[in-house]
């Protein structure tokens, strides 16, 4: 739910916007890979400076949602 409520105010996300959900860095390197493997948050940036935004039916985003690249 946090998620959800973060992308209803921001477009992206970067590991330290996750980190200050969770207070802690490897819980958040933690949470993103398995989100990842889940497919919710999608990488527009490159695997060293990631960008993460919602994937199309995710955190209130519509199936017909185009992230921004």
């Amino acid at each position: 739910m946090r998620l959800k409520e973060y992308f209803s105010d921001h477009q992206i996300m970067q590991r330290s916007d996750f980190q200050g959900i969770t207070m802690v860095r490897s819980t958040a390197m933690i949470h993103i890979r398995r989100l990842r493997q889940e497919g919710k948050p999608q990488n527009i940036g490159i695997p060293s400076q990631p960008i993460y935004v919602p994937a199309p039916g995710f955190y209130g985003k519509s199936r017909d949602y185009q992230p921004v690249k």
